[in-house]
């Protein structure tokens, strides 16, 4: 089957390997379309998180069941070859304090699909049911687009996000700021604008392309969040962009008493001066993945419209195209903002 595999940093190859074969209670899933995220965007460029080289990359996709294998399947729920699914691609250890918690998004040692396991650039992958979500059935006879579902797995990541910072409950006469302006930054506009309907979301980034597709979705794009809105500083911040200045950026805008909720992947470790925190009250939100609700809701929600990510999906490539995907991925001002591999 063709694939798309890790070889060391900067070295990404589209290369044949055998067809995996489903183990008792697993099903094997073609993959219809799997998308490049920034996390597989740490390893091509410092080789974080993965475990296994050379490996096929990537953990998010939708796919469609093709063979289940003996003991597949939980009590209680039907499954049948040709059901469109997206996987949970979180392996954690079940055993941590955060698992026992059933936060499995906090496990000590998590791992992810495509780091630690064969991951979803390639044709066919098998996994458990356990580790499956099924398209709702009310959904089976509507013509579902499967390049929208193969976002559920970073929808949800925003999902969780704006959860872990209340913005359901922000005043509808304040202004949440992004910070960063990449696919997890794109979907948690969406979220802001198209399920919470919050009149004024501001986001700031470096990327033309992806500033056009965040004013598309209805931000005020702004070229930094120092540039205070109203004369106020902002009661919410979101950081996705992973970088000692937007920590700072972030800080800096905050309004006293406000709450900064980060979800970036940090590639450098760096000082941070912990007294504007301190001086001014913020509270400091961690937001890690997602838990099978979010992958839930989010699946569900793309499915029924009623978040619509075309403008985030820049291109559907070949897999034979993976080094000028990431490549154009590191580009200053990028050009792209989510790539999805068609791998059948």
């Amino acid at each position: 089957m063709k694939t798309v595999r890790y070889h060391g940093i900067g070295d990404v190859r589209c290369e044949n390997i055998s067809k995996p074969i489903p183990k008792s209670g697993e099903a094997l899933i073609k993959v219809s379309y799997a998308g490049i995220c920034g996390s597989d965007m740490h390893i091509y460029n410092k080789g974080m998180f993965v475990e296994i080289v050379p490996n096929p990359m990537g953990h998010e996709f939708v796919g469609v069941i093709e063979e289940m294998a003996d003991g597949f399947g939980e009590e209680g729920q039907e499954w049948k070859v040709g059901d469109i699914v997206v996987g949970n691609p979180m392996v954690v250890c079940g055993s941590c304090e955060g698992c026992k918690a059933e936060l499995p998004n906090t496990c000590e040692h998590i791992g992810f699909i495509g780091e630690v396991s064969q991951g979803c650039f390639a044709e066919y992958i098998c996994m458990k049911a356990e580790d499956l979500i099924q398209l709702p059935k009310e959904f089976e006879k509507k013509d579902i687009l499967l390049e929208r579902i193969a976002l559920t797995e970073p929808l949800a990541v925003a999902l969780n996000m704006a959860e872990r910072a209340g913005l359901a409950d922000q005043p509808k006469d304040q202004t949440p700021a992004i910070i960063g302006a990449g696919p997890i930054a794109l979907l948690l506009l969406a979220v802001a604008k198209q399920i919470y309907h919050i009149p004024k979301v501001v986001l700031t980034g470096r990327s033309q392309k992806r500033l056009s597709i965040a004013e598309e979705l209805g931000a005020t794009v702004l070229p930094s969040i120092t540039e205070k809105t109203d004369g106020k500083g902002y009661s919410l911040i979101f950081e996705t962009a992973g970088k000692e200045a937007t920590i700072s950026m972030s800080m800096e805008a905050a309004s006293p008493g406000g709450k900064i909720c980060v979800v970036s992947v940090f590639e450098d470790i760096f000082p941070v001066d912990l007294n504007i925190l301190v001086g001014k009250q913020l509270t400091l939100v961690g937001s890690n993945a997602y838990e099978i609700r979010h992958l839930k809701e989010a699946m569900r929600l793309l499915a029924d419209g009623s978040i619509n990510p075309d403008c985030i999906i820049t291109s559907i490539v070949e897999p034979e195209q993976c080094k000028e995907s990431f490549d154009s991925l590191n580009e200053k001002d990028k050009t792209q903002a989510k790539i999805l591999f068609k791998m059948s």
